[in-house]
């Protein structure tokens, strides 16, 4: 994807923080349960616009990876609720996501060229996370991986849009078929003017 971990990891602020030491990792795994208290969740709720966000939790496993890397291994559970994006009904979503990554000290070396210029192979490995400093950031991997996890267009049971937001001139679409989002958007527009 063009967006990879690390990329989204070195731009964005997350709502919740958990700092996990990580220079006594070894081979055996390290276990790392994460649970935000309630305020933590409020914070998600209002970044990313949601309903109601209940029973979030992850479960992290920490290894060394290479010489000073390490690899998680996580696992993601909430129940989110997020507004319809046709009728603003609230839609639940269950969330159980598996997810893996990697850091390492030397992760920009380990993933582009020297020009600076980033090479995106969509079916190639995701090359590590950037490693500072002795410490992961266990919250920011939650909420990345949660962010990731939410239904982009959460659609009620049976939400359609009103037949008045086809284009002008244009019938109704054929039984079965959408009408294009270009077109509402267009005729949105149109109104406005």
């Amino acid at each position: 994807t063009l967006f990879t971990g690390a990329c989204i990891m070195a731009i964005a602020t997350f709502p919740f923080s958990y700092l996990q030491d990580i220079l006594h990792v070894g081979e055996r795994p390290v276990v790392v349960d994460v649970t935000p208290g309630p305020d933590d969740v409020q914070r998600m709720i209002k970044t990313y616009s949601l309903v109601d966000l209940r029973d979030l939790s992850a479960r992290f496993e920490l290894r060394r990876w290479r010489k000073a890397g390490v690899a998680v291994e996580g696992r993601l559970t909430a129940h989110a609720v997020q507004a319809c994006v046709v009728t603003l009904a609230p839609v639940d979503q269950e969330i159980d996501e598996r997810f893996s990554m990697r850091f390492d000290p030397d992760a920009a070396e380990l993933s582009g060229s020297d020009d600076g210029e980033i090479d995106v192979d969509a079916f190639a490995e995701d090359p590590p996370d950037l490693l500072e400093g002795g410490r992961i950031d266990l919250g920011a991997i939650l909420c990345e991986q949660f962010a990731l996890a939410l239904d982009p267009f959460p659609r009620a049971p049976g939400a359609e849009l009103p037949e008045d937001y086809l284009d002008d001139g244009q019938d109704a679409p054929e039984a079965g078929k959408k009408p294009s989002p270009f077109a509402i958007l267009d005729k949105l527009r149109k109104r406005e003017e």
